[in-house]
């Protein structure tokens, strides 16, 4: 299990390629799509400051792999734990 910001990731980490549907916000939130899968999924933590960095620096339709966990207690949103 990873940790994020002191605290246990969920399980079910999984390395997705992603390509970027809504660039992040000012709450540090955005929304990607699987593109396996077509799913979306909505980013609502990272686990350090750096990937939070790069990812805010992604433009839409950007395509790369990125390690997302459940988000612990919020329901449908995922937390990003690599790039």
């Amino acid at each position: 299990m990873e940790l994020v910001g002191g605290e246990a990731a969920a399980r079910g980490a999984e390395t997705r390629l992603v390509r970027i549907e809504r660039e992040m916000n000012d709450h540090g939130a955005m929304t990607v799509r699987v593109v396996e899968t077509g799913e979306l999924r909505t980013v609502v933590a990272c686990a350090t400051s750096d990937l939070r960095g790069r990812l805010a620096s992604a433009t839409e339709g950007a395509e790369f792999p990125l390690r997302l966990a459940p988000s612990p207690g919020r329901g449908n949103s995922w937390v990003a734990l690599g790039r």
